[in-house]
């Protein structure tokens, strides 16, 4: 029995519904309170100018987090050379001294 596209999970698909979305929903505000006098021609470009670069805000944030993250997470595995300890915190000296 073979899933189908549909059947299975999309979790990139869903992320980018959910950015995309609510940028696509506040793009059509804007617009509709230009067109209603709610905003002016200028204010308008400015805040669709601002819902261009949420995406890419996002993705900065995304990838800031992603890589402090990592360094969270694989700091404590290694040793570092200038003060080698084990685990008990007793300092790690070379063989035959």
């Amino acid at each position: 029995m073979s899933l189908k596209l549909k059947d299975r999970p999309r979790p990139i698909l869903d992320k980018f519904k959910t950015v995309g979305g609510a940028v696509a929903f506040l793009g059509t505000l804007v617009s509709a309170a230009a067109t209603y006098g709610v905003l002016d021609a200028a204010e308008a470009n400015a805040t669709n100018a601002l819902l261009v670069g949420i995406p890419t805000f996002v993705t900065l944030v995304t990838g800031a987090l992603s890589a402090f993250g990592v360094v969270k997470a694989s700091e404590p595995l290694v040793t570092p050379v200038e003060d080698p300890r084990n685990n008990a915190g007793v300092h790690l000296f070379p063989a035959g001294s």
